[in-house]
């Protein structure tokens, strides 16, 4: 008989969020995966395929990195998730505390830590109203919408609950679909079924949550990512700048390794396979490796390099250094001798 490597680190009082969570990420996900859906969060995300793929549709970065298509042994999954955390690192995503292991093996709590973190990187992050961004500025989105309606939202739980602040943004981009007379701040569940079958069809934003995720305890995190697709639907916010800036030229000297340990030890591994620096040039050693036409896209001779990550209307190299690689780059340089 098989071993379950699977951890069983549901407690029961945490059932609640977790089964909402991971229905929630999973569809937000999926409307990204068109092609390789996921079924199983838990067991879909073990060989790095679907993370991949993910990643290649949100960022703006290509992932060129060489990677497993077909992963059969375990350290072939782990060396396509480890590219996976390598990615991420370049993109300043700081992930902490989980590992490649933890997503092969199926930790469920840290796999949707991780999701969180990429929901939070490339739908919240993104999001700017009137100088505020990220969950402050959709929230003052809603408020600005919600306004003539009467309505004020101070968060992602419980003011979503009775449906209505749902059902007045639809109404404020279309006032034809609902008729605002229905409503009763009384009926929630059927303002919520209500709202959620419109989104779908009139949206395309896919029913994240069921009625009933929104009555006693609410999962802030799934609110956010359900009403920020509401946004991102609604606005249509043009298509974000890919540049990236530079990172300055680091010359560690003795008296500054101290500093620097300090404060890389505040970045927690990324993975329990390798270093954060290790993760980063394995994913560049792999992009390395890119088959010839690839390669040719996102590559240039050394003397033209410049300081843009590839991006999918711009290929170009990986040159610049992320404030990550330049935080780490005094220990290295101590480490091989280098400093001065």
């Amino acid at each position: 008989m098989g071993i379950d490597r699977r951890p069983s680190n549901i407690q029961s009082g945490d059932e609640f969020w977790i089964d909402v969570q991971k229905k929630a990420f999973t569809r937000w996900a999926n409307s990204h995966l068109k092609e390789l859906p996921i079924t199983d969060l838990y067991q879909d995300l073990s060989d790095g395929l679907r993370l991949i793929a993910l990643l290649d549709e949100l960022s703006e970065h290509r992932f060129t990195a060489k990677y497993n298509k077909e992963p059969r042994y375990r350290i072939h999954k782990l060396e396509n998730l480890n590219l996976v955390f390598g990615f991420l690192a370049k993109e300043h995503v700081l992930v902490t505390n989980i590992g490649s292991s933890d997503i092969l093996d199926g930790n469920s709590k840290l796999i949707l830590g991780l999701m969180w973190t990429i929901i939070k990187r490339y739908q919240v992050a993104d999001i700017a109203v009137d100088g505020v961004s990220g969950k402050d500025g959709l929230l003052l989105w809603c408020n600005q919408i919600l306004e003539p309606y009467e309505l004020h939202v101070s968060n992602f739980t419980t003011h979503w609950s009775n449906g209505l602040a749902f059902c007045y943004l639809l109404h404020a981009y279309n006032a034809t679909l609902v008729n605002l007379q229905d409503l009763s701040p009384d009926h929630g569940p059927d303002n919520l079924a209500l709202a959620f079958s419109l989104l779908e069809t009139h949206l395309a934003i896919p029913s994240l949550l069921s009625p009933e995720d929104l009555q006693g305890k609410v999962d802030e995190k799934s609110v956010l990512t359900y009403v920020s697709m509401v946004f991102q639907a609604i606005t249509k916010p043009e298509k974000k700048s890919t540049e990236v800036p530079a990172a300055k030229p680091v010359e560690a000297t003795a008296d500054e390794e101290t500093t620097a340990i300090e404060d890389a030890t505040q970045l927690a591994p990324i993975q329990e396979e390798s270093s954060l620096w290790t993760s980063i040039q394995t994913y560049e050693k792999a992009e390395e490796r890119s088959p010839p036409l690839i390669q040719s896209l996102v590559s240039t001779p050394a003397a033209t390099t410049t300081s843009l990550p590839p991006t999918k209307e711009t290929p170009v190299s990986f040159a610049a250094l992320s404030p990550v690689l330049t935080l780490l780059y005094p220990v290295r340089a101590f480490k091989l001798g280098k400093t001065k």
